[in-house]
């Protein structure tokens, strides 16, 4: 199969998760939030109430191809730092976000703010982040259609700068995490470069996520883990999955994306600063056997103070 086929495909795909509708014009709705598979090591990703959570000025970068080897699949990249103030109660951060899908362009730019106070024997955040996408959709790629494929589409290119806000809260402990948030409150519509932005529940992705931290001994410790997406339409998505610890450095663990993939991970934390990831999905849903599976690598950097605590995080 082509290249331009296989753009067509992805991009006619991805168009029912965007509200592309095709009549003589184009229309840009609100898109799914990414998949993430080590999605507890990337927790700004998701939830701006995770902002300050590692008690220390933290900064991670993630890289995600989706999809190997499918043209036009989605190719992510994130930064997001992050720091708790001196006053310990509030915390301030950035979240970076590029993807590429096929012949579109987002580029997220967020700022995030979080209170948090104690709360039993934990910390509860309550978080909230600010800033634009940057659309750009390069649709003349399809409708030149240089190739001679058969298509209705007559497509022009667009871009736009869309304005968004988030919410979350997010409560932690040394054992155990529970964060709930929407990443996105507004929708976008885009037709002939005209925007009208409004607000539209069924639009919404809300994210429950969850875990759990049991020692086994002085050597072994197990975190199981949970992250569920859900949309008022009653779609929704189930990452069900857990981590063995050896010695609080190797990381070793696994996940199931309900019908959708089998997830492999692997983790080591370098030194006390530096923690690297690497995940690969396995497909076991509708796109078995059609393209390579998707690979996802995380590196960590963390500036310590000295007033945070000698146990290590796990969250």
């Amino acid at each position: 199969m082509t290249r331009y086929k296989y753009t067509l495909i992805i991009f006619l795909a991805f168009s029912s998760f965007i509200g592309i509708s095709q009549e003589s014009d184009q229309k840009i709705g609100q898109p799914y939030e990414p998949v993430y598979s080590q999605y507890w090591v990337n927790g700004l990703a998701i939830n701006p109430a995770y902002t300050g959570s590692r008690e220390c000025f933290s900064n991670t970068l993630l890289y995600r191809n989706q999809w190997m080897g499918f043209e036009g699949a989605p190719v992510t990249q994130t930064l997001s730092s992050h720091a708790p103030l001196k006053d310990g109660k509030n915390a301030v951060g950035v979240f970076l976000f590029h993807e590429e899908i096929g012949v579109t362009d987002y580029i997220d730019i967020y700022g995030n703010y979080a209170f948090r106070f104690k709360l039993g024997k934990g910390k509860l955040s309550l978080g909230l982040r600010a800033g634009a996408t940057l659309f750009q959709g390069n649709y003349a790629d399809i409708s030149s259609d240089p190739e001679g494929l058969t298509t209705d589409l007559v497509l022009d290119d667009e871009s736009a700068v869309l304005p968004n806000v988030g919410v979350g809260v997010y409560y932690y402990s040394d054992k155990y995490f529970i964060g709930l948030s929407v990443p996105k409150l507004l929708s976008h519509e885009l037709k002939n470069s005209q925007k009208n932005m409004s607000i539209s529940p069924d639009n919404y992705d809300f994210l429950l996520t969850a875990g759990y931290l049991l020692k086994i001994n002085e050597i072994v410790k197990v975190k199981p883990s949970f992250l569920f997406r859900y949309r008022l339409d009653n779609t929704f998505q189930l990452d069900v999955g857990g981590n063995v610890i050896f010695y609080d450095a190797l990381w070793i663990g696994g996940s199931y994306r309900i019908d959708d993939e089998i997830v492999a991970m692997l983790e080591y934390q370098v030194s006390n600063q530096i923690r690297a990831g690497v995940a690969y999905d396995f497909a076991t849903g509708d796109f078995a056997g059609h393209h390579s599976g998707s690979l996802e690598i995380v590196l960590r950097y963390e500036f310590k103070y000295k007033i945070r605590a000698v146990s290590p995080r796990y969250f």
